[in-house]
Order: structure tokens, then C-alpha cells, then sequence
């Protein structure tokens, strides 16, 4: 498996600090690379709530941590899960602390797994992974805020959706509650595919068709052109872009080794 990978955070324009967090770990030992594949995250922490910046870092390093530790189960998607579960309580239990700096604080969270020819998905939150394949552009996650739950039911508009005013009051975040309903996917990836993790400074700013352009060149390059795009629109909030673009997926990853239940049923044929 061979990737390409760049990200950006800023600011942006308006707000006075960056609560955003970017974290990935590409093993260097191949065979953890091989069973485990690659990890790439972004977090943003819950404007208007202490302890933003502490909240997201914490989710990412925890996430990180979780995923590839010697305790995680074999299967990805197994060890994803527990990951993050253990990055939710974390967070959840650093913001049940008396101290008025993290006190109530939360984070979106979006993690992503390359491992050979799958990519898997963690999420919750309005953070998002995108897919750009065959110059086409696909959103990968769907957003838990009020907005998008009303859009989901059919009861607003895309077009009302992009401007609604509860586009931002989120419904799932990591650390709002000790019991977290992520979201988790997984996809076949192809050679060539781009991935992009993204927090809504950034699409809520700059268009899908814009974004798919500045995708198709160097990562490094689109990391730089989509920041200052969302900066150009107006920059009301941080910006953070993580480009992963899969230049050879490699083989499929290792099947999961049979539980105790199939072992036995394979004694029993004489396999």
C-alpha cells in the first residue's frame, strides 16, 4: 500500500484560537501496516463550549492510541469501534471535571482507515470524509446536526439545509454523552482514489464542484488551495483538510482469524 499525504489547519478569519486537531498514524513496520492499514483523523471542537482545542486533540491522540494498541482485536472494524468508544469516554470523562476550562467541553470526530483495498469509517459529528474517484466527488459520512436531521426526514431542502439555523447545533458529538452512537462505514478503495477529511470550515465555505477540482492535483497543493478558498469566502470559522490519495492500494487486508465457534465446527469436519 502506497499513499500520498498532506493537511492544513487555520484559524481562519474570525475566530481567535483553532480548535480543530489532525491525527494519523501509516505504521512503519509492514506488518502492522498490513493487518492494522493506516489511520488519518479530524476533530472540531463544539464552538461556544469550554475546552474545544482540548476536547479534539484528545479524541484524535486517544483514537490513535486505542486503534493500534496491542489490546485491540485483530479485525479492523472491531478495533475501530473500541477505539472510539474509549476516545468518547475519555472525553466525556475530562469534561465532567469542576474546572471551568473543559467543563460540558465536546468534539466531532471523523477517523478513517486505509487497509489495502477497504476504507473504513468512524464517525460522528459534522466533520466529513470525502471520495473523489474518477473525478467524481462523493460524501462518505452524513452529518448529525439538527439541519441534517430535518434534511433526512424530508422536512427542509437541501437548499434550505445549506443556510438553515440550526445547521450547526449538532445531535452526536464525542463527549456529550458516556453512551456515543457513532456512525461506521466501509468501502472498497481503488487505486488512484483521494480521500478527503474536512471540518465544516471548509464545506461550508467552498462548493463540492471547487473542491473536487483542487482535489485532483497534489495533495500538498489542494491542502494549501482549499484553505485559502474557505479564508477567500470569508474564513468564519477554523479550517482544517487532511488529504490521504491512494496511489497503490496493494492486496486485500488478511481475513480475521475464525472465531472459537467456526474453529470447532472445522473439527468437527475434519478441516
Amino acid at each position: 500500500m502506497i499513499l500520498e499525504r498532506a493537511a492544513v489547519s487555520h484559524p481562519g478569519l474570525v475566530r481567535p484560537s483553532n480548535e480543530d486537531a489532525v491525527g494519523f498514524l501509516i505504521p512503519d513496520r509492514p506488518e502492522i501496516l498490513s493487518a492494522r492499514g493506516a489511520l488519518f483523523s479530524v476533530a472540531d471542537g463544539v464552538g461556544g463550549l469550554a475546552g474545544g482545542e482540548v476536547a479534539s486533540q484528545t479524541a484524535v491522540t486517544v483514537m490513535a492510541d486505542e486503534y493500534f494498541s496491542p489490546r485491540a482485536p485483530f479485525g479492523v472494524e472491531a478495533a475501530l469501534r473500541l477505539a472510539a468508544e474509549a476516545a468518547n469516554r475519555r472525553v466525556y470523562a475530562l469534561a465532567q471535571t469542576p474546572s471551568p476550562e473543559l467543563n460540558g467541553m465536546q468534539t466531532t470526530l471523523t477517523a478513517l482507515v486505509v487497509a489495502g483495498r477497504q476504507a473504513y469509517i468512524a464517525h460522528a459529528g459534522d466533520t466529513r470524509v470525502y471520495r473523489l474517484r474518477g473525478g467524481i466527488l462523493t460524501q462518505l459520512t452524513a452529518d448529525h446536526s439538527e439541519a441534517a436531521e430535518l434534511l433526512r426526514l424530508r422536512l427542509i431542502t437541501p437548499a434550505q439545509a445549506a443556510n438553515h439555523p440550526r445547521r450547526s447545533v449538532l445531535t452526536r458529538t464525542f463527549g456529550g454523552s458516556l453512551q456515543l452512537r457513532p456512525d461506521f462505514g466501509r468501502h472498497a478503495v481503488d487505486d488512484g482514489d483521494v480521500y478527503l477529511l474536512c471540518s465544516d470550515g471548509l464545506w461550508g465555505e467552498v462548493p463540492d464542484a471547487d473542491i473536487a477540482r483542487e482535489l485532483q492535483g497534489p495533495v500538498g497543493e489542494a491542502c494549501d488551495r482549499l484553505v485559502e478558498m474557505a479564508c477567500g469566502h470569508g474564513g468564519g470559522d477554523n479550517v482544517t483538510v487532511q488529504c490521504i490519495r491512494v496511489l497503490e492500494a496493494g492486496p486485500a487486508k488478511p481475513a480475521s482469524p475464525p472465531g472459537r465457534i467456526a474453529r470447532l465446527l472445522s473439527g468437527l469436519r475434519g478441516g
